[in-house]
């Protein structure tokens, strides 16, 4: 009697099983197409948004680029009320801040009247005068503000230009070349592709950025085959916002070889329009995306399927085992919810001491006051310790991600900063660099503001007097830097210190489990070692 009941049991759990399979096949029917589909809408949804993140990128990118016009402009409207002289100086200074900038190459300022120049001022290497000027006298209108793609000397460039007429019929030109290789080069490296890859060509359709350099320059029909210029400029110009759509397209890729979904976007610069193209793989990410989400669902729908047929003949015990085990589960995700707490907290005591390094008011009052000095003395030694000084600000508000920099970007930093100091402290200061990578290590990373601390430090902690005077050395070799200066503490500390500058770096490398970064005092000098990382 006890064998029939079992084996009715053993029955009653086979029908249910066989019942659970039935229905989960065709329930599994039923979903799948729904679910897919809206996976498709969930992944273009995806993909427009990296074509929204680049289109950002590149605007924010551009519009930093068209500052100086922008600039020029306010300039040349205020023009009115400045004498020839004023005027160009202002020009000037507009002129050399913009061939500053790491990715333009040259920058000019002309004035010419009855098509004859009688002044000019170029900074760079490519002599473009004949080139402008012959461009700049064709237009006929008397102020214009325009751009172009041009080759010189085997670099491609993106040239913005702004011609004017004064009161008295002289004109002016100020411009400046953007060299769209190192642009190429610098997007590449800090923007990672998502799958997907950018192109970046003007109004006029020549290439301005592209995956593979051999395209930029180069006016590319392909891109426009079957969504023309015209098309994608006169939805840009629709009044009504909400009528405004992507421009989208399925094409055969000539870069990838492979049939991508295209998203065009505008971008508008000043007066001028670029025209951004977004490329995606359909196979990678949106069939192959949708075969996964398939595969997923099954594998997923049938362990569940499995799970529930074990758990109907599962004893107690086991149950209970089940249920031990997912306390220990929940304790573990607390215990991880805990470590990524105090990792936050830390990360944000790092990032509050980059803060107060980036504002420091005691630096900013010191050169102040040695500005205020200089000016009665030096007034050209005083006009470059201004732009000595808008340069250091200028990189101390850059975002950094992930607070590296290169070592390149940190020296040239280094040296704009210890200019000012050198004002300030007159020859009782000495700074030497030498390099013995033979400039291997200058595109390694290190923290950012790293060479900076140091020095702040040892100006900051040592007696600095005319026969005690500070030599601060950076010695730079293939797998770090080592800092040093000669050792003469203060007796007395005049200023006051927040004590985050030698635990902002020990904490840096800490994070990236760098074990090599020390301290010490060796023969009377004070000793850094700051390891270079790669990434």
């Amino acid at each position: 009697m006890k064998f029939l009941l079992k084996k009715r049991k053993h029955q009653y759990y086979l029908l249910v099983g066989v019942l659970l399979m039935v229905l989960f096949f065709i329930g599994y029917r039923l979903i799948t197409n729904k679910i897919t589909s809206e996976a498709e809408g969930l992944i273009e949804v995806v993909i427009k948004q990296y074509a929204k993140e680049k289109e950002s990128i590149l605007q924010f990118d551009f519009n930093d680029f068209n500052k100086f016009i922008v600039d020029t402009q306010k300039i040349i409207e205020s023009s009115a009320d400045l004498d020839r002289s004023e005027l160009k100086n202002r020009l000037l200074f507009n002129s050399e801040l913009a061939f500053s900038e790491e990715n333009i190459d040259v920058s000019f300022v002309y004035f010419f009247k009855d098509n004859e120049v009688f002044d000019s001022y170029f900074f760079g290497s490519i002599d473009t005068s004949k080139n402008v000027l012959e461009r700049v006298k064709s237009l006929e209108d008397k102020s214009q503000v325009f751009d172009t793609v041009l080759n010189l000397e085997g670099k491609t460039y993106y040239r913005k230009i702004i011609k004017h007429q004064l009161q008295d019929g002289t004109f002016v030109v100020f411009g400046y070349d953007i060299n769209l290789l190192k642009y190429w080069n610098y997007f590449s490296q800090k923007y990672s592709g998502k799958g997907g890859y950018v192109t970046l060509t003007n109004n006029k359709g020549v290439c301005m950025l592209h995956p593979e350099i051999g395209y930029i320059g180069k006016h590319e029909t392909s891109f426009f085959n079957k969504v023309s210029l015209n098309q994608v400029l006169k939805n840009y110009e629709q009044q009504d916002y909400k009528k405004k759509k992507q421009v989208k397209v399925a094409v055969i890729s000539e870069y990838l070889n492979l049939e991508v979904m295209r998203y065009y976007d505008v971008i508008q610069v000043g007066n001028s329009e670029l025209i951004l193209i977004t490329s995606f793989p359909l196979n990678i990410f949106i069939k192959e995306s949708i075969n996964n989400i398939k595969q997923y669902l099954l594998w997923m729908s049938l362990l569940a399927l499995l799970t529930f047929m074990l758990i109907l003949g599962f004893s107690r015990s086991q149950l209970r085992s089940q249920h031990l085990r997912t306390l220990q589960y929940e304790q573990e995700r607390k215990r991880l919810a805990i470590s990524n707490e105090q990792y936050q907290q830390k990360n944000a005591r790092l990032q509050l001491s980059q803060l107060r390094k980036k504002l420091n008011p005691h630096f900013l009052f010191n050169t102040l006051n040695s500005l205020h000095v200089l000016i009665g003395l030096d007034k050209t030694m005083s006009q470059q310790f201004v732009l000595k000084l808008s340069e250091v600000y200028r990189y101390l508000l850059k975002d950094k991600e992930a607070n590296f920099t290169t070592v390149k970007e940190e020296l040239h930093f280094l040296e704009q900063y210890f200019f000012l100091q050198k004002i300030r402290f007159n020859n009782s200061i000495n700074l030497s660099i030498t390099d013995k990578s033979e400039g291997e290590a200058l595109l390694k990373k290190i923290p950012f503001l790293a060479l900076e601390t140091l020095t702040e430090n040892a100006i900051k902690h040592n007696e600095i007097t005319k026969k005690n005077p500070l030599f601060i050395n950076v010695l730079i070799e293939k797998d770090k830097i080592v800092v040093s200066n000669n050792y003469n503490p203060r007796k007395s500390k005049k200023e006051k210190s927040y004590g985050v500058g030698l635990s902002y770096l020990s904490n840096f490398y800490a994070f990236y489990n760098v074990t090599s970064f020390k301290t010490e005092v060796l023969d009377k000098d004070f000793k850094c070692y700051l390891p270079l990382l790669s990434k």
